[in-house]
């Protein structure tokens, strides 16, 4: 099987790639740019563990986060990329340190990490801070569009949790919900010509994903003339039927929107909350992200029924290598050549290139053994790794 892997990665060091979802920082971001910056930039600070500047503390701060995989991933990608052949440690933290000090003294080296050594021929980039952005990179950077705010367009006072309200975003003053679709359909639209290429949404993070298809009527209650907060019933209509009339949209203007599944706030933010506003919506299509984790049988369970249902692999390889090859064994069986995707989901270009040897390292070791398995030939192995890498991507987003 070592050998197949082994071929099966240098197949695809000749492969462009398109990276489906990314958060990439705006130039500003890689000015003054050390260790310390890199790590609080990256999934590692989700861990909650501190580090400082003394041996002690960094020598603690290793212990407890070696072994895991967003640090396994990050730690290899800044081996690989500023060719230290030894693990980070408190002795040549600073080491560390100075190589990416010294790399980023060109401005543009975060952009030549993606264009070159992670070989991107575009990154759908999702900034959530300034939504529909570019970067001001059009040349590698195609954006997707950000809808979590308008769920919040009730009250110029409600804002989703980046912060963002489309009212106030976007100066309108609003009370009839009919005016409201017409205004989120403008903008979509208006985004669509602007070069997105998709809709995004990470309302996971906000609350669950059970949306219901309700009336009209009933989002109209969440306007209040009085300008008192709504009811909690009032705001979920609402954002139910928001959130439906934007498949619509996303249907008519053939935008497929990418959703944030799994994780977030964890109550009803599995996939399967999204059976019915998938299946009341087929000529919608549904990008689910991340694998769902950790109910993944749901997506499997959703691609299975639904054709309109595609699964991204994006932060999954990142949360849990394992997980991933589970995954992927199991949506190359009940899915269709056409359907899964790739993105890395992170801000920096090292934790990037971190996630794409992730997925390398899944795509060769679960295909490896199909074909061990004679599940797969090994060129059926390279197709699988081009559509997922490439082809897919460029298909389903037009790109």
């Amino acid at each position: 099987m070592k050998r197949y892997e082994q071929e099966l990665r240098s197949y695809m060091q000749e492969l462009r790639v398109i990276n489906t979802h990314s958060h990439h920082g705006r130039d500003p971001e890689f000015e003054n740019y050390s260790l310390e910056t890199l790590l609080n930039r990256s999934y590692v600070s989700w861990l909650g563990v501190p580090f400082g500047r003394t041996k002690e503390s960094r020598e603690q701060y290793l212990k407890k986060v070696r072994y895991n995989s967003y640090f396994v991933w990050l730690q290899r990608s800044l081996q690989e990329l500023y060719g230290i052949e030894e693990a980070l440690s408190a002795e040549n933290w600073d080491e560390y340190s100075r190589r990416i000090r010294e790399a980023y003294q060109n401005k543009e080296h975060h952009l030549g990490l993606l264009k070159d050594k992670c070989r991107y021929e575009k990154i759908i980039l999702d900034t959530y801070w300034e939504p529909g952005s570019d970067n001001k990179h059009p040349e590698i950077f195609t954006p997707t569009f950000r809808i979590n705010m308008f769920l919040y367009g009730y009250s110029k006072t409600a804002r989703d949790h980046n912060g963002n309200n489309p009212l106030i975003l976007y100066g309108r003053d609003i009370k009839d919900i009919d005016e409201y679709i017409d205004f989120v359909r403008e903008i979509i639209s208006r985004k669509k010509q602007e070069g997105c290429v998709a809709l995004k949404s990470a309302v996971a993070y906000d609350r669950g994903l059970d949306f219901q298809e309700v009336s009209k009527e009933k989002a109209q209650l969440a306007f209040k003339e009085d300008g008192k907060r709504p009811e909690p019933d009032e705001i979920k209509a609402f954002q139910d039927y928001v959130f439906y009339q934007i498949c619509k949209i996303a249907a008519e203007l053939d935008l497929p929107i990418q959703i944030h599944t799994g994780l977030g706030k964890l109550e009803k933010t599995n996939a399967m909350q999204m059976q019915e506003v998938i299946s009341k919506n087929p000529g919608t299509k549904f990008v689910l992200f991340h694998g769902s984790y950790p109910w993944m049988d749901d997506i499997n369970g959703l691609l299975h029924l639904y054709p309109n249902v595609y699964p991204d692999l994006c932060w999954l390889p990142l949360i849990s290598t394992s997980a991933c090859e589970r995954m992927l064994d199991e949506l190359i069986e009940v899915g269709t050549a056409d359907k899964v995707c790739w993105g890395c989901d992170t801000w920096t270009s090292e934790e990037s290139y971190g996630a794409l040897l992730a997925m390398e390292h899944v795509l060769s070791k679960v295909l490896a053994r199909k074909i061990e398995d004679g599940y797969l030939s090994p060129d059926d192995a390279r197709e699988i790794i081009a559509n997922i890498l490439y082809n897919n991507a460029k298909g389903l987003y037009k790109l």
